[in-house]
């Protein structure tokens, strides 16, 4: 792919308002990728609820260097802390009575409408988004599309996949056949045999 195409699409990217989910940014942090969302999107957007239930990880052993991670990237401002408005919390409030919904994905939910992508990873969360009709993608997607804008090698993608099963991210297998199938036709779609 030229660099001037390459170059417009990230451009394109970097400027759609995005709001992230706790799970996107924790997987992404475990597998040493977090950095992708700055290099994809250039700021990131999460609620307080989010913030602060990452933020928790800085006492547990296991969510401890994701927490710090975050923390700095909050710190540098490419990610970035957003509160709720009044009605955002009745909305927010509702979607939580859903039983698939826990309450950071309910928060980002109900922040969708001033955002133009939600980073959401758990089915229920998506199906729930799809139904309201906003644009979605997940830690997979996110890291299909840095392979796609060749952000990383496809022996990275591929290492980034099985990182993240490694770290519990359950990946159908189905769908993990499907993933590596559409990163070969990109592969191939750049010239990289």
């Amino acid at each position: 792919m030229g660099w001037m195409i390459l170059n417009r699409i990230l451009e394109r990217l970097r400027n759609l308002r995005v709001i992230s989910n706790t799970s996107p940014l924790i997987y992404l942090s475990k597998i040493g990728k977090l950095e992708l969302l700055r290099d994809i999107y250039s700021t990131v957007y999460v609620p307080g609820a989010v913030a602060i239930e990452i933020l928790r990880g800085k006492e547990l052993s296991n969510g401890f260097a994701s927490a710090i991670e975050v923390e700095g990237a909050i710190a540098d401002g490419w990610i970035k802390v957003i509160e709720l408005e009044a009605e955002e919390e009745y909305l927010a409030e509702e979607y939580s009575l859903d039983p698939g919904i826990h309450p950071g994905e309910a928060v980002v939910l109900a922040l969708g409408p001033r955002f133009d992508l939600l980073l959401l990873d758990d089915l229920g969360a998506r199906t729930f988004a799809k139904a309201l009709g906003f644009d979605i993608v997940g830690t997979i997607g996110i890291i299909l599309q840095a392979y796609d804008n060749e952000l990383m090698s496809f022996n990275e993608f591929e290492e980034c996949l099985y990182d993240l099963e490694y770290y519990d991210f359950w990946i159908h297998p189905h769908l993990k056949r499907r993933i590596i199938a559409e990163a070969e036709s990109i592969k191939i779609k750049q010239g990289n045999f």
